[in-house]
């Protein structure tokens, strides 16, 4: 809408909005009904390895499927924790219980349209805790999630071939140190691409330069 593009100072800060909105976009079509756990990934992450196991792990050491009570949200820890509490690249959200703290997260982003991050939101809302009756849970990013960081890093996990379950590629604070041709032949190890897409070193240059790379399906 119009009046998101002009409420925000941060043009992606309306896109970002929409994530808040995750369970109303699912109560549209009535063949996800019976759905009532939501896993969000962020499209610039990628499953490196089995996410039913790591789903599983995540589930047994903080009860996801088992809280009941207050409605609750569930990320990763941010990797500057100095400066953010979580970050929203990832989420667990139930269907029937988490779209209250969904609402209060998108008010925090709507009070703030200033700001560039929507970590800055969050934090808003963990400060507000109990009188906005959310409980944002920061889960251990332990080897579960990963950001690559660095050519040499990733030479070594692509000779190894070891990937961890989520695989950041597009935080601006890790992406920038990889160059556009080892990160395309990390992304398409990760992917198993054929070799005439590996030819065309079309994602590394993606994950780097996305305003003017073209991606091919």
């Amino acid at each position: 809408e119009d009046i998101l593009y002009d409420h925000f100072t941060a043009p992606a800060m309306k896109y970002k909005r929409f994530k808040t909105l995750l369970i109303d976009y699912m109560d549209d079509v009535p063949e996800l009904d019976p759905i009532e756990w939501i896993y969000y990934l962020d499209i610039d992450i990628l499953v490196g390895a089995p996410f039913i196991t790591m789903a599983k792990a995540l589930n047994e050491k903080y009860y996801i499927r088992q809280r009941f009570g207050t409605p609750s949200v569930y990320m990763f820890k941010d990797p500057n924790p100095e400066k953010f509490s979580l970050n929203s690249g990832f989420i667990v959200l139930n269907r029937r219980t988490s779209d209250q703290c969904l609402d209060t997260w998108r008010n925090a982003i709507d009070i703030h349209p200033h700001s560039g991050f929507d970590q800055a939101s969050i934090n808003y809302v963990i400060e507000n805790e109990y009188s906005n009756h959310c409980k944002m849970v920061g889960l251990d990013v332990e080897d579960y999630l990963t950001y690559p960081n660095g050519d040499d890093e990733l030479i070594h996990v692509i000779f190894e071939k070891h990937f961890s379950p989520l695989i950041h590629i597009f935080n601006s604070c890790f992406a920038k140190k990889v160059s556009p041709e080892v990160m395309g032949e990390f992304v398409a190890d990760v992917l198993d691409l054929n070799d005439s897409e590996r030819e065309e070193h079309k994602y590394g240059k993606s994950v780097i330069h996305p305003s003017t790379a073209k991606w091919s399906r």
